[in-house]
């Protein structure tokens, strides 16, 4: 029996590959009382049983000893759209959160990140489109256009990270507070224009619905979906724009000024009073027509926002000769699941020690990285 086992990490790792006991212990050719005994540390494994485990489950057989990870508990998570989602799919989603939060503490041991910059409104003191101009004012952005939302909550302390591909169809996006750090883990399938929205969308739980207040329901998600529009296009902007009563053409000429979906400009012009309801109306129903609905036929080929931080940190660790695969050991996973974290957001590729970095397009919004000293 191997004494070092930890069964929370068993568990752990059961979820996140959307397992029954009884299917895992069918993978590992044991009963399913034994896999139960295993998980609540009756009775530890076997070596030979961790090292099934380890295949099973895809993960380093030295995952099974290591300390119990930090957990991101369902209630502090808002999920879009939660009654379609299966628990086995919200638990694979709040694994990814637990490794992003294990990178975190990795990288801070030996990097200076971005320090944290993200206030919390209390709950009603201000209402979705106060609160995306008050935050504004404090980043100091005025009514510009955000250039890389990505960059720019990166910049103010927010870690920034991707959710596996094998998710992406059933997830959006979602955030959490963890110890006072802001996460935010993305859909990077989305379009360029749909991720941007998505960003500023969970930017608004996390300053809206902080730990005190924590995000759960549809009313929630209307008050983050209000926040990211007007934090994207400024009322004063849009005003500016001489967009009354615009139909589809115009709106799909107009909104490459914010970078935003046609869809997110026409509700936003019909929320500001811009537009009466029969002109929203017919231009929903020809922006569908064109393909606008599900997608933004006329810009698909814009490359999605990478991460300037995720860039800088991977290239400085590498000037000191470590690799994603020694991160990755230390972590107790394989390279793939931390690829998973970096899916779409880091253009240099991860598992080359030797490439530099790709090119991409660069934030007036650097984010701050500076080297501990003495860290290995």
């Amino acid at each position: 029996m191997n004494e070092s086992f930890t069964p929370e990490r068993l568990t752990f790792a059961r979820n996140r590959a959307g397992l029954t006991r009884v299917a895992l212990a069918r993978e590992v050719g044991v009963a399913p009382r034994s896999l139960a005994y295993w998980e609540d540390g009756t009775h530890p494994p076997s070596d030979d049983s961790i090292a099934q485990l380890s295949t099973a489950l895809d993960l380093p057989v030295s995952f099974f000893s290591a300390e119990p990870l930090e957990e991101v508990q369902a209630d502090a998570v808002s999920f879009r759209a939660l009654s379609k989602m299966s628990a086995v799919r919200r638990d694979a989603a709040l694994a990814s959160g637990a490794f992003a939060i294990e990178l975190v503490h990795w990288l801070e041991e030996r990097l200076h990140l971005p320090v944290v910059d993200v206030p919390t409104y209390a709950r009603g003191a201000a209402d979705p489109d106060t609160a995306a101009q008050r935050l504004r004012l404090e980043w100091e952005l005025g009514y510009a256009r955000i250039k890389n939302a990505v960059h720019l909550v990166e910049a103010h302390g927010v870690r920034v990270f991707s959710l596996p591909e094998r998710l992406t169809e059933d997830v959006d996006a979602f955030s959490f507070w963890w110890q006072g750090t802001p996460y935010m883990l993305l859909n990077t399938r989305k379009s360029y224009e749909r991720l941007r929205f998505d960003v500023m969308h969970e930017l608004g739980h996390l300053v809206m619905h902080g730990d005190y207040d924590l995000p759960r329901g549809r009313e929630r998600e209307q008050e983050a979906n209000r926040f990211a529009a007007a934090f994207l296009m400024p009322e004063a902007d849009i005003l500016a724009a001489g967009l009354r009563n615009a139909g589809a053409e115009k709106v799909v000429a107009a909104k490459h000024r914010w970078s935003v979906s046609a869809m997110a400009l026409t509700h936003r012009l019909h929320e500001l009073g811009v537009t009466t309801d029969w002109t929203y109306t017919s231009t929903c129903r020809r922006l569908s027509q064109l393909g606008y609905r599900s997608g933004e036929p006329d810009n698909a080929a814009t490359p999605r926002e990478a991460s300037q931080l995720l860039e800088k940190v991977f290239g400085m660790l590498r000037e000191r000769g470590i690799r994603p695969a020694d991160i990755a050991a230390s972590l107790h996973v394989h390279p793939s699941t931390l690829n998973d974290l970096l899916f779409g957001l880091v253009l240099t590729a991860t598992t080359s020690a030797g490439q530099g970095p790709a090119t991409s397009t660069v934030s007036s919004t650097r984010p701050a990285l500076r080297v501990l000293p003495g860290a290995n």
